[in-house]
């Protein structure tokens, strides 16, 4: 573009405007052929709020029983010298670092008997 032109507004391009939501019916539009709203059953509401709660514990239940066997984490501070030897470590011999932190820590705790 050069410096002498200008653009005219109709050239950008614009996001079509939000289309406004359906006007309230005021209580005068409501007549006797308006829809009349039954009350709900509260018999039915308890029994649904139970099955929800019902499958909400099953839910956590399982979850419970599903971590049972799930391996539990530890944070280690290393300083850089470690962590980069660590890396490079990990690097040579092709494997991950967390496996050769755990494989170090199964080897120390079974050379000292624990």
């Amino acid at each position: 573009m050069k410096r002498d032109e200008k653009l005219a507004a109709a050239e950008f391009l614009t996001a079509a405007r939000k289309s406004q939501p359906a006007p309230m019916r005021s209580l005068e539009n409501i007549g006797p052929d308006a829809p009349v709203r039954l009350e709900s059953n509260p018999a039915a509401d308890d029994d649904a709020l139970q099955t929800r709660t019902d499958a909400r514990k099953a839910l956590r239940r399982l979850k419970q029983e599903r971590m049972k066997g799930v391996q539990n984490f530890v944070n280690v501070h290393l300083d850089r010298e470690t962590k980069k030897r660590l890396k490079l470590a990990s690097f040579a011999s092709e494997t991950s670092m967390q496996f050769l932190v755990e494989t170090a820590i199964r080897k120390f705790l079974d050379d000292n008997g624990f």
